[in-house]
């Protein structure tokens, strides 16, 4: 058996090696061999490159290893029984003595370990240090807890790395976020340049198609002076420059009169009759335009054409001189702008002259053929009609000097009643020319010699009673051109042997002519036969009341009354 190590005389009978081979072996017992195990628990503690503590339950130290006695600068014998109250990071202002020892609470009231506590710790040196922590009970044999033991880590240096990388990131990010708003800003400059350009571009195109509307239109207003085919053109010009559901031309006429004379509704747009429409001078688009040039816009209108919720108008004038008004309306609130009031005034620019060019032409065309139509009149009453009077003069001569049973009497009779009939017409005709004369002459007299005119032609048993009659110049007009084309349609399509032709003074004045011609059904009139048509629009154009009375086989009559005087 090797020999024992004396006890307790402070001197070892073995090496430091055997003394743990022997403890090993398990020949030491009692004093050295609590001796020998607190030792080699000390040198194992020692050789360990982490710092290690063990506590008891009140969180006082019971021994440390040299790593943390280094760490903290305290003296393993000094240390026992010390709390982190006393040791140099005790007053720490984030991870101060309370927070390592609620951390022990924590283990040893719940008696689960706690792994990798990240913590700072000012150390002997005086300097912060961050730590790696973990903590678990010690247990004795019967299982209860008697405190812990911890160790710990230096992660100082591996900290200081990872923060100099999440600055290193953070400046990157940073980089990257100011570099992607940099980009954010260049894509948003070349997104508004863009814009910009497609916006200059569909201006331009917008422009350019403004510009061809207008030169069209004007194009199109030069190549006529006839009224209705210039207004067309200014409604497809409007049509193209300005959308709306209704455009319209009002004129001004001599008389300072305002007309409607083109007005163009697109489908839906309903537009009351003629009747029911408010007055020219009451539209709210007049009446703006009456006190201010414009272009103006009227939002919810008190008077308008149709359904109209947005108006905008503009004056037609040449110089000084009035001309007439164009407008638009929508049905939309708020629809017009200022875009659209400069192109609508563009379009009003234009259609002014050309308007009144069409005016003065007709005007011009009038006066042609009313001096050709007195030239006419002129060389027919000195040549002609002076040669029809001669002749029914000689006729007449001629009648009285043969004898009744005469051969020559018969003939002779009707060239006088032929050239009578002839003079009558011319005298017609004469009238047609000077259409002023017309209303001078007598009701009774003109439709005595269309009469006349047609005994000519035809062999009818007249009946006439013609009254004198009192009216105004329209309507004696009217009563003039209403017998004519009676009388005319008598001549041509009646096949009548008689007729009956009445003037009454009345009131009201009546004219009656009838016939007992083959009739027809009024119901049944062929296309291209507009004579009663022109008929009832003559009397309407004056007020009078117009009834034809027929059926075939029956005759007819046709009654005229004047509904004044």
């Amino acid at each position: 058996m090797a020999p024992k190590p004396e006890t307790g005389s402070g001197r070892h009978a073995f090496h430091t090696h055997d003394m743990y081979a022997a403890l090993l072996r398990g020949e030491l017992s009692g004093t050295d061999a609590l001796a020998a195990s607190q030792q080699m628990l000390q040198i194992l503690m020692d050789s360990m490159a982490n710092a290690v503590f063990w506590k008891d339950v009140d969180s006082c130290y019971l021994g440390c290893n040299k790593v943390f006695s280094s760490f903290a600068g305290v003296d393993p014998n000094v240390l026992v029984g010390k709390s982190d109250r006393d040791m140099p990071w005790a007053d720490s202002e984030e991870f101060d003595s309370d927070w390592f020892i609620d951390w022990d609470r924590s283990v040893i009231e719940s008696g689960e370990p706690q792994f990798a506590i990240l913590e700072q710790l000012r150390g002997s040196d005086g300097e912060d240090h961050w730590l790696l922590t973990n903590k678990v009970p010690l247990r004795d044999l019967d299982g209860e807890i008697i405190g812990i033991l911890g160790t710990f880590e230096d992660v100082t240096e591996q900290r200081h790395t990872e923060d100099e990388l999440k600055r290193t990131l953070d400046e990157l990010d940073e980089r990257v976020q100011q570099r992607t708003m940099d980009l954010m800003r260049v894509n948003e400059s070349l997104r508004r340049e863009v814009e910009d350009r497609v916006r200059l571009q569909a201006q331009e195109r917008q422009q350019r198609a403004y510009a061809e509307a207008l030169r069209d239109t004007a194009a199109a207003m030069a190549t006529t002076f006839d009224l209705d085919e210039v207004q067309d053109h200014v409604l497809v010009g409007v049509q193209r420059l300005v959308s709306h559901d209704l455009a319209a031309i009002v004129l001004v006429d001599d008389s300072g009169l305002l007309d409607l004379s083109k007005c163009h509704a697109v489908f839906g747009y309903e537009v009351p009759e003629s009747e029911a429409r408010p007055g020219l001078d009451s539209l709210s688009i007049v009446r703006r335009l009456v006190a201010a040039p414009g272009p103006a816009i009227i939002e919810e209108p008190d008077s308008a054409l149709g359904p109209a919720s947005s108006v905008l108008g503009s004056r037609m004038r040449v110089g000084d001189q009035l001309v007439g008004y164009l407008f638009v309306e929508s049905s939309t609130t708020g629809f017009y702008n200022e875009g659209h009031g400069d192109r609508l005034r563009a379009i009003a620019d234009q259609s002014g002259p050309a308007i009144l060019n069409s005016r003065l032409a007709t005007r011009v065309s009038e006066l042609a053929a009313a001096e050709e139509r007195q030239r006419l009149a002129r060389e027919l009453h000195d040549a002609v009609n002076q040669t029809l009077w001669t002749a029914a003069l000689t006729a007449e001569a001629v009648l009285s000097d043969l004898a009744p049973d005469s051969e020559l009497h018969e003939r002779v009779d009707r060239l006088r009643l032929l050239t009578r009939g002839a003079l009558a017409e011319m005298r017609a005709l004469l009238l047609e020319l000077r259409p002023s004369e017309l209303a001078r002459v007598r009701l009774g007299e003109i439709i005595e010699q269309l009469i006349t005119g047609l005994e000519c032609r035809r062999t009818l048993a007249v009946t006439v009673d013609l009254e004198d009659v009192d009216l105004d110049p329209e309507s004696h007009l009217a009563f003039y051109r209403i017998a004519q084309e009676a009388l005319g349609n008598i001549a041509q399509h009646s096949q009548a042997t008689a007729i009956r032709v009445e003037l009454s003074a009345g009131p009201p004045v009546t004219l009656v002519v009838s016939d007992d011609g083959i009739g027809f059904d009024p119901d049944v009139v062929p296309a291209g036969h507009l004579g009663l048509t022109i008929m009832r629009e003559r009397a309407d154009g004056v007020g009078a009341g117009l009834e034809v009375t027929t059926e075939p086989s029956a005759g007819t009559t046709i009654e005229l009354r004047a509904a004044r005087r």
